[in-house]
This record gives structure tokens, sequence and C-alpha cells, in this order.
């Protein structure tokens, strides 16, 4: 039975055995404990700590924990095993665990654990590592419950109590014909509410969804969402059906891909989902956000050079210039939501491509109305701070103005990037930052120069 603490006090337990060289002690506290709980506390451990903990973990507890680390850890303690060990413990994981593991080390690393692998489990492991990344093939596993439609509730039942011990799931009951395609769906509730006698034909339904190998996993996951599935069959053409991809491995990808989708919001390069942040090395760190750093701070210059363009109009009223933080930080943040909306509705599908001009239409209209909201505040607040009413209807237009333009440009860009096979995430949040800071400060300065007669 697994204890129920509080993980930093784990955590803490756990260091302070190892600095005093109690590993028996640390042993016997992580016996204790679920793997997924061991699991956090040793990716929160440097590389050195996390293979002596991690070695003093029984074998059956180790093939666990294994399966709950970051992937980084996770494959550094692999490399730090010789193949015979590392095996021993990929013979009580999942597949698709084992796939994920092996996916991006190198060759050399694979044959030699695949060769002391048992030769069915590693001709499955091959198998589904001839698929591409991020697709169905490597999340599936081949061990599913596959009956004749033939077949009585009865003996179904007798089929299920046989393949209960190595299949993955038990929720459905997969009836394939005479060459393994895939002719209908029995779910477990169904079989049990069927009389004895009952035949699976009569019983069993069409697949609600089912997807190829290689199919992506974000849009494996997207179903399985829409059709509140427990697992998905996954065939080649023809219909012979591979395996299934059960509802765990899709809540792993949401999780991964919403993650990706956060960082790439925040101008982060791929990669950081991988790891944990104590155990990331402060360079892979700095490697994945300089880059997008320069870019943004070179075209950032575009905003220098704006203030160029208006620089006589901002010296003959000084303050024009009280009110740039202000309006660029409206635009900016106006965009930032409209993107953050965007992008979530064309990952969960409620955004289509031929949906461009409704939603053009509707955050334009979005954009004007908050902008009218603010463009009285700002109106407003311009006069209290001893304005006129000239530069108060110069701020008050301009928040309406750049509102409007940011609601509209922070639609277009990620519509624009899903049209080009690019991820909306990736290219939306610094565009539209740079974009909107560059021209809501060139539209307030127009404006003034139109109003204020400069």
């Amino acid at each position: 039975m697994t204890a129920v603490v509080r993980l930093d006090r784990l955590e803490e337990l756990v260091c302070e055995a190892l600095e005093e060289g109690r590993l028996e002690d640390v042993r016997a506290l992580l016996a204790r404990h679920h793997p997924a709980d061991v699991a956090d506390v040793i990716d929160r451990l440097d590389d050195d700590e996390q293979a002596r903990v991690f070695v003093l973990l029984a074998p059956e507890q180790a093939a666990h924990v294994l399966s709950e680390t970051d992937l980084a850890a996770t494959r550094a303690l692999v490399r730090s095993l010789d193949p015979a060990a590392t095996a021993m413990l990929f013979e009580q994981m999942e597949t698709d665990d084992i796939v994920e593991i092996l996916g991006e080390d190198i060759p050399e690393a694979q044959l030699e654990i695949l060769r002391a692998l048992p030769s069915a489990e590693a001709q499955e492991v091959k198998r589904m590592l001839a698929y591409p990344a991020r697709s169905a093939g490597r999340l599936m596993t081949e061990a599913f419950v596959a009956v004749r439609a033939e077949l009585t509730e009865a003996e179904a039942l007798a089929a299920l109590r046989r393949a209960s011990s190595h299949v993955e799931a038990l929720s459905d009951l997969f009836v394939l014909d005479g060459d393994g395609r895939l002719t209908g769906v029995v779910s477990l509730r169904a079989l049990l509410g069927a009389p004895p006698a009952q035949r699976l034909d009569v019983i069993m339904t069409s697949p609600l969804a089912q997807v190829t190998p290689e199919t992506d996993q974000e849009e494996v996951a997207r179903l399985v969402s829409q059709y509140d599935l427990l697992a998905i069959p996954v065939v080649e053409e023809g219909g012979r059906m591979l395996g299934i991809v059960t509802v765990d491995d899709v809540v792993d990808v949401l999780v991964q891909e919403g993650s990706e989708d956060v960082l790439r919001l925040g101008a982060v390069q791929e990669g950081g989902t991988d790891e944990s942040y104590f155990t990331t090395p402060i360079w892979r760190t700095i490697s994945r956000r300089v880059g997008w750093l320069m870019i943004l701070f070179l075209t950032g210059t575009i905003t220098v050079n704006v203030l160029g363009w208006f620089e006589e109009a901002l010296t003959e009223v000084v303050a024009l210039s009280f009110f740039i933080p202000l309006l660029i930080g409206t635009g900016g943040n106006t965009g930032a939501q409209t993107v953050s909306t965007m992008v979530r509705s064309l990952a969960v599908g409620e955004i289509r491509p031929h949906d461009v001009w409704s939603v053009v239409g509707r955050e334009l209209l979005s954009g004007l109305l908050l902008g009218l909201m603010l463009g009285v505040i700002a109106f407003g607040l311009a006069l209290i701070l001893g304005n006129g009413p000239d530069l108060g209807l110069v701020v008050g237009l301009a928040v309406v103005v750049i509102c409007t333009w940011a609601n509209t440009i922070g639609a277009v860009v990620p519509l624009l990037a899903y049209r080009l096979r690019l991820d909306p995430a990736l290219v939306s949040a610094p565009l539209i930052t740079t974009l909107v800071d560059a021209t809501g400060l060139a539209i307030y300065l127009l404006i003034a120069q139109f109003i204020l007669g400069l």
C-alpha cells in the first residue's frame, strides 16, 4: 500500500538521507510511495543523484517509475543501465512507453536493448518505431480484445477473462472478420447487459471513430475527446486493425500539446516539454529562448524608427508621449487576448479554414466595441490629467482604432499561419507584439497630426 505525503516533504526526506549516505533509508522510504510520486522526486534531482536513487528501487517499482519520469530523465536513466537491465525493466512496461523512450535514442543503443528483449516484444517495438514521431502508430498498443461476430455473450466474456492479464484496456471488444478487418465494437456495458446466448453481431455497433497509424497524435486526441472514447482503434489501409490508443495516453498527449502551445505563445522553441524545470541545463534553456528574443529585439527597432519619424510632433506636444505606454500596452493586450482565443479554437477544431471571413468580421466588431468602451475611459483620463479636449479626443480615438486593429490582426495572423501549415502558437504571439507596438504607435501619432494640426 502506497503512502500519502506532501511531495515537497518527500523530496526533503530523500535529499537529507542522500546527503547523510543513508541509502537504505531512501530505499525504504520510496518503497512506500506511488511510482508517480517517486518519479516527481527523481525529476528534481541532478543526474548523478537520479541514478543513485533509481538503482535503489525494486525492479517492479523501477519499471513503473521509468514510465512516469520526464522523458529526458528517463533516457538519462536508461543510458546509465546496461542493455540487459534495461530490457528487464522494459518487459514490465507498456509497449508505447518503450517506444517513446527509444524514439529519439541512437540506433546502436536501441539495437542492444531490443536484442535483450523477448523476440515478440522486440518485433512489436520495431514495428511501432517505424511509424512517424507523434503519430497514432507510436502511441498504440497491439494488445486489445479481438473477438469474432459469431461469438455469444457467454463466449465473449470467457475470451475477455482470458485476455484480461495482457491487454491494456477492457472497456471495448473489437469485432474482426477472418482477415483481421474491423467490423464493429462491443462495449463492456452492452456485453454485460446482453443475454448469455446473444450473438455479438446483434449487439455490436460501428466504430464512432478510427485512425490510421500515421494520424497525428493531436488529431487522435481530438477524436477521443469529441466522441468520449476510452480507446480508439488504429487500422491500416484496407481496414485491418493494428491496435488501439487508450485514453490515458491521450491525456499525456493533451498535456504535452498544451505545454508546447504555452511555450510557443511565449516565443520559446520546442523541446521544453521533454524535461522538468530544474533538470534542464541553463544553457539549453537559454538556447531555446535567445533566438526569438534576438528577432524581437531587432524588430523592436521599428518602434524606434516610428518615434523618429514623428519626433517633431512629439517635441511640439510633449503630452503626447505620456500616453504612449498606455496605448502600446492596450494594443498588445488586446491582440494577445485574441491570439490566445484563436489558437485555442483552432486547436480544438471550433474554427476551420473556410471560416476566415466570418472570424475576421466577428473580431473586427469585437475590437471596435472594446475600443469604444476603453476609448471613453481614455478620453476621461486625459481630461482628469489636465489635458485639453483635443488631446483627450486623440487618445480616445487612438484607443478605438488600435483595439480594432489589434483584434483584427490577432485573428488574421493565426489563421494565415494555419493556412501555411505553421503552428499558430509559434508565430502569433511574438509577431503580434511587434506588429501592434509599431503600428499602434504610428496610428496614434497620425491621428494626433490630423486632429491637432501638427
